[in-house]
């Protein structure tokens, strides 16, 4: 087996690892692929019919040739990290680049593909080629998100956050729209080290489609699907490569995201931010899709300085109330897709040093086993067999169970790297590395070409949205806790507070010392405030008035403080507790002026003073910020 480079650790940023996620909200596109293929199983989306990496195939083979699966037919195709997703009508669509696959210095072409082929052959049926920047690709280029098929259109977001509308039958463009140079999105993440490019994959709801932009205001948008206008904007949070999801709290339908350093629940219909809660890795790289349950539990995980933890969220007089269950540093999926099958969640953990695959008990956070073998995989569950693809290019079928894993059948498929989450479509499986594409029969002999698959057993909602644009259930009206004030906003250290960058007081957590030099602050509508910092290695904090909450700060250190209201000020008093050692009592204070353009935070602790912040509307050059982009 063989270990993910710390560098690769980065790049998770990017493949948005998927995860199997209980009773969300199916999304149905329609029609079907071709004759093994159910509407259920239309795979037209990110992590599939359910956006969970759940087949409702159900006659996969008991075991493959010692040389694999048959394949069906294998072509070239560039490098990049896209999914492939199929219209129904017998197409696939995915995007690449043109360049070199196995060398972290290229060359690559300064653009992108958006390609559809079909899918009984893998001949190119149209291609749309548009210029795209280089960013940072030592460990491999983008494009990283993967594309939509919703009706008669597919939606791609490229690496420097063009989105696209197309006529997915003949390639024309219907829209377009520019992140950067419409909204003034961030160029890129802003904490991490390596920045890779954009690797959200968007979801459908109702007629509009969400994904994350990032900005003042704009950390999630909503465009209609007809025309690509914008619906709305919404929240205020650093924004990551996780791929969003759709769930059902006690009757109310919200959009997730594993944003940069927390997660956070958002009405799809308004982009209000309707909760949030901590998990913050220190530098914006959450990369795997949450996993939602049928009691209610979401579990998150994600490596460097977060890990796994689960919450569980319910309806409590209107408001979305959050209880953190459980939180283990141990075991941390980086990236790539894991799957939560009954209480156990199946994925690879591991960053740093090496991986290996483990069960994890989400109700407890234990883990249930560990498996070496296989470097790190993505996972994908269909009837009572996984598909796991490694990252080595190694491709088996097995057996998940809370007793251990069950190896039937292994091959080598690739020669170079693997990130991207395979997709199953009835009986054929498509595959990629960064050079070329391939589809494999995984099915039974006497199945192939004649499978009707059932319905997943996965305990989805059934179809509570048409990703076509049709009507769907109103979500509850969700009610807000009274605040005198809303302190969301995005905020720059005065100028004339320069000198407090360095030597002045700081907010545990946000910054080693100093003042942060920005803040991004949500304050959600059931009454949490979550501060996060521009700070590669920062860690949010949180406060939710009433109650007291711990946040993590320092280098493994813990920020517990009680929040209240006092008049138009927010404020906490508590203590700070490093590894070891005995805590210190620090105290903030929140202000915002009457006009909103002003933020001031008063610190007590180790170094106490007034720090003094202003409104911003655009994050400027990528270049200017702490963590500066390499171009």
């Amino acid at each position: 087996m063989r270990g993910l480079s710390a560098g690769a650790i980065v790049l998770a940023a990017t493949v948005a690892g998927a995860s199997l996620v209980y009773r969300t909200v199916t999304l149905i596109a329609g029609g079907a692929a071709h004759t093994t293929q159910s509407a259920s199983d239309s795979w037209s989306q990110w992590g599939g019919p359910q956006r969970n990496f759940v087949s409702a195939s159900t006659v996969l083979a008991d075991e493959w040739p010692e040389s694999g699966p048959p394949v069906i037919w294998s072509r070239p195709l560039g490098t990049g990290h896209s999914a492939i997703v199929t219209d129904g009508d017998g197409l696939l669509f995915t995007m690449y680049r043109t360049g070199n696959g196995r060398g972290r210095q290229g060359p690559w072409e300064a653009g992108e593909t958006v390609v559809a082929l079909e899918a009984a052959s893998g001949k190119t049926a149209w291609e749309h080629s548009y210029p795209s920047g280089i960013e940072d690709f030592s460990f491999g280029a983008g494009p990283h998100a993967t594309p939509l098929v919703v009706g008669d259109r597919l939606f791609t977001i490229g690496t420097n956050q063009q989105l696209f509308a197309f006529d997915r039958r003949t390639g024309r463009v219907l829209w377009s729209r520019d992140f950067i140079r419409e909204f003034g999105s961030p160029e890129l993440l802003i904490r991490p080290v390596v920045k890779v490019g954009y690797g959200c994959s968007p979801i459908a709801w109702r007629d509009t489609i969400i994904c994350s932009v990032g900005g003042p205001g704009q950390s999630v948008m909503a465009f209609r699907q007809s025309d690509g206008a914008v619906v709305w904007k919404g929240g205020d949070f650093l924004t990551s490569a996780a791929a969003p999801i759709l769930i059902d709290v006690d009757g109310q339908i919200q959009a997730v995201f594993l944003a940069g350093g927390a997660i956070a629940g958002l009405d799809p219909d308004t982009g209000r931010v309707l909760w949030s809660h901590v998990h913050d890795p220190g530098n914006d790289l959450n990369c795997g899709t949450p996993l939602w349950g049928p009691d209610n539990i979401l579990f998150v995980s994600s490596a460097y300085k977060a890990g796994s933890r689960a919450i569980r969220l319910r309806q409590s007089g209107g408001v979305t109330e959050v209880e953190e269950l459980w939180f283990t540093n141990r075991v941390r999926y980086m990236f790539l897709s894991a799957v939560r099958v009954g209480d156990y969640v199946y994925g690879t953990t591991g960053d740093f040093g090496p991986a290996f695959l483990t069960a994890l008990d989400v109700r407890t956070g234990e883990s249930a086993w560990q498996h070496r073998g296989f470097s790190r995989a993505s996972l994908l569950y269909a009837g009572d067999k996984a598909i796991l693809m490694d990252e080595d290019g190694d491709l088996a079928l097995v057996r998940l169970a809370p007793d251990g894993l069950t190896v039937l059948s292994e091959a080598k498929v690739f020669d170079t790297v693997s990130w991207t989450a395979p997709t199953l479509v009835g009986t054929t499986l498509y595959a990629r590395d960064r050079e070329k594409i391939v589809a494999f029969d995984v099915g039974r002999r006497e199945s192939r070409r004649t499978e009707t698959p059932s319905e997943s057993g996965s305990g989805a909602v059934t179809a509570v949205a048409d990703m076509r644009g049709g009507t769907a259930p109103a979500p509850l009206q969700s009610g807000t806790i009274d605040a005198p004030v809303d302190l969301s906003g995005t905020w720059k250290l005065d100028a004339a507070d320069a000198d407090a960058a360095a030597t002045g007081p700081s907010v545990a957590g946000l910054s080693a010392a100093g003042a942060p030099p920005m803040l991004f602050i949500t304050h959600a509508a059931n009454g949490t405030v979550l501060v996060e910092s521009s700070i590669n290695g920062s860690q949010a904090r949180t406060y939710r008035p009433g109650r007291t909450i711990s946040s993590p700060a320092l280098q493994g250190g813990t920020a517990t403080t009680t929040a209240a209201w006092a008049g138009r000020t927010l404020t906490a008093e508590g203590t700070i507790a490093p590894t070891s050692g005995k805590p210190t009592p620090i105290g903030e204070v929140y202000a915002i002026s009457d006009d909103r353009a002003t933020l001031t935070v008063d610190v007590t602790g180790e170094v106490s003073g007034r720090l003094r912040y202003v409104r911003i509307t655009n994050m400027g050059p990528c270049q200017t910020w702490p963590t500066p982009c390499k171009r």
